[in-house]
């Protein structure tokens, strides 16, 4: 495994442990605030709110683990899945604690102490640890379309 893998893969374990803490924050609260005669998590848009932050974390446990499993085997995609899982994950853990702020609302973030703002500062740099996002993405287009490529008229060694 290289160094570049073996980081990326242990930022990215780090991050459903982050969202799954916000997810429970967000649930509390949904379960315990009272809005408009019910509780938040009874309205709509809040429940696809929690809905959606359950399927980035098991989406990205899921997606973890096959990149590990890749990994392990010396497999030749483990290069390509740990950009996608980076990438993946890193932004699906900023999309759970955003929308459980969204969810608590200013009791979420206005003491800097409180669980929920010190995790909205903490999960933040995982977009940008081990390479940006958009450098992920331009490695991953990359290697998708290298078996597509045409050759270019004229190039001796067909690159």
């Amino acid at each position: 495994m290289s160094r570049f893998s073996a980081t990326a893969s242990m930022t990215n374990w780090r991050s459903p442990g982050a969202a799954r803490r916000a997810q429970d924050l967000a649930l509390e609260r949904a379960g315990s605030r009272m809005a408009f005669g019910s509780a938040l998590g009874d309205l709509g848009m809040v429940q696809q709110l929690l809905a959606d932050s359950e399927i980035d974390i098991e989406a990205s446990r899921a997606l973890i683990l096959r990149t590990a499993w890749e990994l392990d085997t010396g497999s030749a995609a483990a290069a390509q899945l740990t950009s996608v899982s980076k990438t993946f994950v890193a932004e699906a853990v900023n999309r759970v604690v955003d929308r459980a702020v969204q969810i608590c609302g200013a009791l979420g973030v206005s003491a800097a102490d409180a669980p929920l703002a010190r995790l909205f500062r903490e999960v933040r740099p995982f977009r940008i640890y081990d390479g940006p996002s958009e450098t992920h993405r331009f490695a991953i287009a990359r290697r998708a379309v290298r078996p597509y490529r045409q050759p270019r008229a004229g190039a001796a060694d067909g690159s």
